[in-house]
């Protein structure tokens, strides 16, 4: 693999060849340079012992220079590898594969560490005590962050309540770790290299080296010695103090260590040069249509940019009126300006890069937080140059595993500032079954607002794209057809009666007795193949549609769907949904209503969907002139439905029962993937527990239902049909033909959930 920079500067850049493949055939693939800065946050592999392994879950590599790699473990506060070499691309945001890691290329590392914690706890053990082995935070530490200031990365973190700061320092072919700490109550130990021949120690425990050549000196008041227990082990230990210290272990293969000066940690982390200067200037344009109800127009995309940065924006929110924080794929946070104008001039300037998957992002008062995999990150300028400096650990209590599937999916707010999001499960490559399991896979999760506590509100997803938090406390989701999961749906459940089980079995979690929850509708694949993000209407929207009125993203079918709930007798809500004659350019991942009353969609083209392009940031602007022409209302009756309109009917199509259609149908729920359709009329009891046994999906059976009556009310806005033998379904399809009474065409469907009482 080669690298160039095309800034010249290649000891201070790090540049990626990226292979950015998804959602394309083999003859679409190309190379995209994209230059990702000096920290990178990812699951990495390497090569320990000879052979492959997950080398940190939660990792962040540290850009050296000069093809000079580290990485480190932030769930064990472990220095996991220093070397000089490539990488081998995996990880679907980057090649499209399913289960490979990005790997870094460390068959002859200068220094390497064994899986487990890399500090030892008060009661001087570096034995694996968390919960899950493997897995987690380390319980005597936890990392709080980590600054830039220009290439220079320095890592915070706790061990045993002192805080440490970190660093690397390379001279040539020499790397001092650089350490400050606080005040330390005790002797703190850490873990420094693992070697098969093992080390000799100088008499003052200053300097070591081991057979194989690896030459190490430490500052004075640091001493290092061999591990008893674990054989091969070289520690470190720092003496208890009140006082500031600043420690530096320095290692060489074949070679005398060149110990670096101590650095100004202090300086360090006050922010330093933009490393993202140039800013992007691109065109909006601006929609000249006036028949459609909704007039889409296009936010231009930074997509040519001197980083070669994958503009796959998955999250985004508002700052002001003017401007607006997205978030991608593949780690970088870009801040528009220019939204409040002509759009003439759409100032695009890149704030953050190296984030891991970021598929989510909310501003509170201002502030930006962005949520990956790992965790929730509050970025944060400290020079007031628009970049970030320090990107601050909000929250990152959440498990997670190296499976390419649990992505961590959007990131919203409700009125007291909590922050929501949805887990998905690790489902194998391929999409059927999963991995072993962890317990924050497959849910929907709570983060104070403070970013203390971590809460579990809903088990038992397996793909949820997104959620939606409503005006009275609802908490919705989407989902994906698969394992346990018979098609797409929506989800919607109200906090109070929080935790939930969604219907996954394997990420059922700790809710054994739980009832398996409905969901609101169940969406069939020409519907909905891949849900994502909900929201309600807020009182200043000017769309066409009522405040508090609930919309589904569908991010495979790249649609919007305005909701019709149902309330049943007991409480619980059911409905269906009515598409909304929006036209868009890419999928629909996220949604934000703009204070002057429009709605932006966000999305990116990255696992299957039927998106046009890689990605687009659109506005949807209401064309009164045209007016909306969806039902608005659904209601159940014991003989068939009734449907509100928002435009006066004519009459005559209205009362002809030939105007509409209605089929109905089940799906089978179980631990195969999806499910096919079958009868409600004519239950076929066989085909069904077949189901349970093998794929089914190739049975297409739904019954036609046919409508006896329709009866106009007297408004002319709500027409109620009978339908033959109306009783619960899994879906309920009602077609209709109409006209309003200017004569304009009205064409579409309703396709509804209908619950047993």
């Amino acid at each position: 693999m080669s690298y160039f920079n095309p800034m010249n500067t290649p000891s201070l850049t790090l540049s990626l060849l990226l292979l950015v493949a998804a959602s394309m055939s083999a003859q679409q693939k190309k190379p995209i340079e994209m230059i990702i800065g000096p920290a990178w946050m990812q699951t990495f592999g390497d090569m320990y012992d000879g052979k492959p392994r997950v080398a940190a879950i939660k990792g962040l590599s540290v850009d050296l220079g000069e093809q000079w790699r580290a990485l480190y473990d932030t769930e064990t506060l472990r220095l996991v590898t220093v070397y000089k070499g490539e990488i081998k691309w995996g990880g679907t945001p980057w090649t499209g594969a399913h289960g490979s890691l990005i790997q870094l290329q460390n068959q002859a590392p200068l220094i390497v560490t064994a899986n487990g914690s890399g500090w030892a706890d008060g009661e001087g053990s570096l034995d694996d005590k968390r919960p899950i082995p493997g897995h987690g935070n380390i319980p005597h530490g936890a990392f709080t962050g980590h600054y830039r200031k220009g290439q220079q990365v320095v890592l915070e973190y706790t061990v045993n309540g002192t805080p440490v700061m970190e660093c690397l320092l390379r001279d040539g072919d020499s790397v001092t770790r650089a350490l400050n700490f606080g005040k330390r109550d005790k002797e703190m130990t850490l873990v420094i290299a693992d070697e098969k021949e093992g080390f000799e120690i100088s008499a003052d425990g200053s300097s070591a080296k081991s057979k194989s050549g690896l030459n190490l000196s430490a500052s004075d008041g640091v001493k290092l010695r061999i591990d008893t227990k674990q054989a091969g082990r070289l520690l470190a230990t720092i003496p208890a103090g009140k006082d500031d210290l600043t420690a530096r272990v320095t290692f060489a293969r074949n070679a005398e260590p060149k110990a670096a000066e101590k650095p100004d940690f202090k300086s360090l982390i006050k922010g330093g040069p933009a490393m993202w200067t140039e800013v992007v200037t691109t065109k909006g344009q601006i929609s000249t249509d006036e028949k459609s109800p909704y007039v889409t127009d296009l936010v231009t995309l930074p997509e040519t940019n001197p980083w070669f940065s994958n503009t796959r924006f998955g999250g985004f929110d508002f700052i002001d009126e003017d401007s607006a924080a997205l978030s991608s794929w593949n780690g970088d946070v870009w801040v528009v300006k220019g939204l409040k104008g002509d759009w003439s001039e759409l100032k695009w300037q890149r704030i953050a890069a190296g984030l891991f998957e970021t598929l989510g992002l909310a501003v509170v008062k201002g502030e930006i937080y962005v949520n990956g995999r790992d965790q929730i990150t509050k970025l944060i300028d400290l020079n007031g140059d628009g970049e970030t400096d320090y990107f601050k650990v909000f929250n990152r209590d959440v498990y997670v595993s190296s499976n390419f599937h649990e992505f961590a999916f959007d990131l919203v707010t409700d009125k007291q500032g909590n922050f929501y999001f949805s887990k998905g499960g690790p489902v194998k490559g391929g999409g059927r079954g999963f991995d072993p399991i962890l317990p924050h896979h497959g849910i929907v999760a709570k983060v104070s607002a403070d970013g203390k506590t971590f809460e579990v509100l809903a088990t038992g997803l397996r793909a949820p794209g997104g959620v939606g938090v409503g005006p009275n406390g609802e908490i919705s989701t989407g989902e994906n057809e698969g394992t346990w999961q018979p098609c797409c749906k929506v989800n919607i459940f109200n906090l109070k009666n929080a935790p939930v089980f969604l219907g996954t079995e394997p990420t059922r979690h700790d809710l054994k007795d739980a009832p398996f929850t409905q969901p609101m509708v169940y969406l069939p694949m020409d519907v909905d193949n891949s849900g994502a993000s909900q929201l309600w209407v807020p009182d200043h929207a000017e769309m066409g549609l009522k405040p508090g009125e609930m919309l589904h993203l569908s991010y495979g079918a790249s649609s919007i769907y305005r909701v019709l709930p149902v309330s049943d007798a007991g409480g619980r809500v059911h409905g269906g949904v009515a598409k909304l004659p929006i036209s868009l350019q890419s999928s629909a991942m996220r949604a934000r209503f703009h204070r002057d009353g429009s709605m932006y969609v966000l999305g990116f083209r990255g696992w299957q969907t039927n998106a046009a392009s890689p990605a687009a940031f659109q506005r949807i602007r209401y064309n009164e002139r045209a007016g909306l022409k969806v039902p608005e209302k659904l209601e159940y009756t014991p003989k068939g439905v009734k449907l509100t309109y928002p435009v006066t009917l004519d009459k005559e199509l209205a009362e002809d029962p030939t105007s509409y259609g209605a089929q109905r149908w089940n799906y089978v729920r179980g631990p195969q993937y999806g499910s096919g359709e079958f009868s409600v009329d004519q239950p076929d009891a066989a085909a069904m527990e077949k189901a349970l046994l093998g794929e089914s999906k190739k049975q297409k059976t739904r019954d036609t239902a046919k409508v006896l009556s329709a009866k106009l009310s007297g408004d002319k806005k709500t027409v109620e049909l009978e339908i033959a033998g109306m009783k619960p379904s899994m879906s309920l399809k009602v077609s209709y033909d109409l006209e309003d009474e200017d004569g304009n065409v009205m064409i579409g469907n309703i396709h509804a959930t209908i619950h047993e009482n």
